[in-house]
């Protein structure tokens, strides 16, 4: 551990004095790496995340999902806006009414998407946002065996 000098020449503040353990501090590519994680990590928390509804039929494994812009707004009171979604990744769906509507729906299946949403004036102001859904796969529970042994010819 090194300690700084605290002689007044060297520290103009008496009674100061600054500890510095150099194995403490992570290395830079531990701290970016940390960083990295935790972006990942906010991503993953900031998923729109839903189950396809278990309706007892093996052969559906859809959701319908809703992507909704309609409280966007210009500050500049009176400017129209305009709206452009494209899909960033995810199994290819189609987006309805257009890719021009402020809201817009599609039929998915489990898989993580992505969508980007951009908002424009008609003076080119822009803003970009890009969200994601995850679509988990049906949910099935395992059946219950509920066996009983007894005594007993009734099935002959």
């Amino acid at each position: 551990m090194k300690q700084y000098d605290q002689s007044p020449a060297k520290n103009p503040t008496p009674g100061f004095s600054i500890n510095f353990d150099e194995k403490n501090f992570p290395s830079p590519l531990t701290v970016a790496r940390r960083a990295q994680l935790e972006q990942m990590a906010q991503r993953e928390r900031s998923k729109i995340k839903v189950q396809v509804e278990h309706d007892n039929s093996p052969f559906t494994n859809s959701y319908p999902m809703i992507l909704d812009a309609t409280g966007s707004f210009d500050p500049d009171y009176g400017d129209k806006i305009h709206f452009k979604w494209r899909q960033v990744s995810g199994p290819k769906v189609t987006l309805k009414p257009n890719h021009f509507s402020s809201k817009v729906s599609f039929i998915g299946s489990p898989g993580d998407y992505q969508f980007e949403l951009t908002v424009s004036d008609d003076y080119g102001a822009k803003h970009t946002v890009i969200k994601s859904v995850l679509i988990e796969p049906e949910g099935n529970l395992a059946p219950i065996i509920d066996m009983k042994i007894r005594q007993g010819s009734e099935l002959n």
